[in-house]
């Protein structure tokens, strides 16, 4: 028989038409991804994160829109997946038949692309379908395609962890209770390295309920209350009143009371905010036996009706035997013998029906107590036989699942201990990754830290070292500069000044004399001038080329000035902010000096025009005169003009030099600064 249910049109329209109306009442503009795939990936992410936090409403509305998209774009896989997302969302709503239909449309999708983890996934949740309504049969046939599919998949895949646990939930119904701890406990290794906490939970539940079968009910609440606390944090709320219910239990068992009533009123609570049916009727059950138990009839008679009245909507025959069994035991215990035989009558023929031999046995025996009661012996002797019949039957059974029960608990606690060995390990590989991690952080902030201690002396080395470079180099000048200006200069200065007093005597005496002396004189003035412009050059007040500058212009007007003729001395952008270093000044400075003095002695010009200009980092010099100007090639033995071009190179700058006859002469020069 086909796993999957076809839904009927009316109610396939009904829910279309549901989601297409919550559709518009999403905010999120999805229109905004032009990439239908990115939008569609976008929307599937959203809509699992809403199923994490149980926000299921929001879930469907927005699964309907990317199913609309992903269709409309011819996206299979993408379709696939969001028609199993319905199926997942349908079935926390507890809406099976939708939840079937979706899944079917899925499988097709899956079977027609081969898409093999699709498949894999709808036959896990198929499972899941089946275990929630109680159909066993059709459970176990999912198992079965289920197992031949684990082969084919990763070891430690979510979908294998999966199958290990649905293995081990058809292996516990069969009780093959050590065959399914072993299934269990192989998902459990999975789904802890996967960190997957949800099913880690899911599997928690399974071995507690497992260990509830085998008697082992303290290790059974540990897990139960493990997986709580997970579903808590998870904010899982569907699981969480699920284990709710598996905790209550326990709690009456152990005969804790107010510990099952206080885990009841909490599980209320979220059973109504999800108007969940069937964890409301079980709630009224539990309510109905926790009074009956503390001999409060009228408060148990009202949540068991209560509980009865409900469990025509929930379609759960064990649910319905639980309570007919509760009210009619309830009853015998107010002595209302007569009111109670409908109802152990009922659970009766419930037992019978599901083929149950301990709760035939059980009902059996009530109906057998609660007829003599009424003086119906014939019934009650009838009542008695069908209870030895089954107690048999049933010892024969219980002996056998005793020695299941036993096997399985050794097996329990042998993985149990596997598992705490395995989070030790975890905690121990976690720990030694962390020192590693630590030890590796500490070693590259020491490297670091050497090397920046490394940086900063060598770094105040070679500053202490220019410091002491400058401070001699300073001292050098300065003494320089001085013994040139006191001994060189001074003695210079002597020997103009008696030249200068030879001259002033009568020319006739002696004229060689007079010759020399005047040689003498024009020799020491050039001397002392030279002097004065490598004094200049060196002293450390004049190392900025806005001093310079200044130099430049006094000289002008020293050389022009005299002579009578007009010069214009401009400059453009910002030459003075120009760093040159000693050398380049000096030779800059020469250049220049030699320019105007040959203009001023050979051009026979009435105007000169200077002009210096900055451009990025280089600085322009140009010296241009409207006098007889000369023709280049004729001249031979030129020192002006070879010294120019020498102290250009020197200083890597470009040097032109214009003139013809009668067109006056320009020097032009291009000095780069860096």
């Amino acid at each position: 028989m086909n796993i999957y249910y076809c839904r009927k049109k009316c109610l396939v329209l009904t829910m279309l038409l549901y989601a297409g109306c919550c559709i518009n009442a999403q905010e999120t503009d999805w229109n905004k991804f032009k990439n239908a795939k990115e939008r569609v990936d976008t929307m599937r992410k959203y809509s699992i994160n809403l199923l994490k936090l149980q926000r299921l409403d929001e879930a469907v509305i927005v699964i309907s829109k990317a199913l609309s998209f992903s269709t409309k774009a011819s996206l299979d896989s993408a379709t696939g997946a969001n028609l199993y997302l319905l199926a997942s969302a349908y079935r926390y709503k507890a809406m099976y038949d939708s939840a079937f239909y979706f899944l079917g449309k899925a499988k097709e999708i899956g079977i027609q692309n081969k898409l093999v983890n699709l498949q894999t996934t709808i036959e896990i949740e198929a499972y899941g379908l089946y275990n929630r309504m109680g159909k066993p049969d059709s459970a176990d046939a999912v198992i079965g395609r289920l197992k031949e599919m684990l082969p084919n998949l990763d070891s430690n895949s979510r979908e294998s962890g999966k199958i290990e646990m649905y293995i081990g939930h058809s292996e516990k119904h069969k009780a093959k209770y050590t065959s399914a701890l072993d299934h269990y406990f192989k998902a459990l290794h999975k789904f802890i390295y996967l960190k997957d906490s949800a099913n880690e939970g899911n599997i928690y539940v399974s071995l507690a309920n497992v260990l509830v079968i085998t008697g082992q009910l303290d290790n059974a609440l540990n897990y139960h209350r493990q997986a709580a606390a997970l579903f808590t944090r998870l904010n899982r709320r569907v699981e969480l009143l699920n284990e709710l219910e598996n905790i209550i239990d326990l709690y009456y068992t152990s005969g804790r009371l107010d510990s099952a009533e206080a885990s009841v009123k909490r599980a209320l609570v979220i059973a109504e905010q999800f108007n969940d049916k069937s964890s409301q009727t079980y709630i009224y059950l539990h309510l109905g036996n926790i009074y009956k138990r503390r001999k409060k009839f009228p408060e148990s008679e009202t949540y068991l009706l209560k509980a009865l009245a409900m469990s025509g909507s929930v379609n759960d025959e064990t649910l319905t035997l639980e309570i007919n069994q509760g009210l009619g035991e309830m009853y015998m215990s107010e002595k209302q013998f007569a009111k109670a035989t409908p109802y152990l009558e009922k659970h009766l023929a419930l037992a019978k029906q599901t083929n149950n031999r301990e709760e035939i046995t059980e009902a059996s025996w009530n109906l057998s107590d609660n007829e003599y009661a009424l003086h119906h012996y014939a019934k009650a002797y009838e009542y008695k036989n069908l209870y030895s019949i089954y107690r048999d039957s049933a010892f024969q059974e219980s002996s056998a699942k005793s020695i299941a029960e036993m096997e399985a608990k050794y097996q329990a606690e042998k993985k149990e201990k596997e598992i705490a060995l395995l989070k030790k390990d975890q905690q121990l590989d976690k720990l030694s990754l962390q020192k590693q991690a630590n030890f590796r952080a500490g070693a590259v902030i020491f490297l670091l830290l050497l090397l920046l201690i490394a940086f900063l002396l060598v770094n105040r080395y070679r500053i202490a070292q220019q410091t002491k470079r400058l401070i001699e180099m300073e001292k050098m000048r300065n003494g320089l500069a001085r013994d040139l200006h006191d001994d060189i200069g001074s003695t210079i200065t002597s020997i103009n000044i008696m030249s200068r007093m030879s001259l002033q005597q009568p020319a006739g005496q002696d004229s060689m004399i007079f010759s020399s002396m005047h040689k003498i004189q024009d020799r020491s003035a050039a001397i002392m001038e030279s002097l004065g412009d490598i004094v200049w050059a060196i002293n450390p007040q004049n190392d900025t080329v806005e001093q310079m500058i200044c130099r430049m212009k006094e000289f002008t007007e020293e050389i022009l000035g005299p002579q009578g003729i007009q010069y214009t001395f401009n400059e453009e952008g910002n030459p003075a902010s120009l760093a040159l270093d000693i050398k380049k000044r000096k030779d800059f400075y020469l250049l220049f000096k030699e320019a105007v003095n040959n203009a001023a002695k050979y051009s026979q010009c009435k105007n000169l025009f200077i002009q210096l200009r900055q451009e990025a980092q280089s600085l322009f010099l140009s010296v241009k005169d409207d006098g007889i100007g000369f023709d280049e090639t004729a001249v031979t033995n030129g020192n002006g003009l070879r010294n120019m071009r020498e102290r250009a190179a020197a200083m890597g700058a470009k040097i032109s030099i214009n003139t013809a006859p009668g067109k006056g002469t320009g020097i032009f020069a291009e000095v780069p600064t860096t």
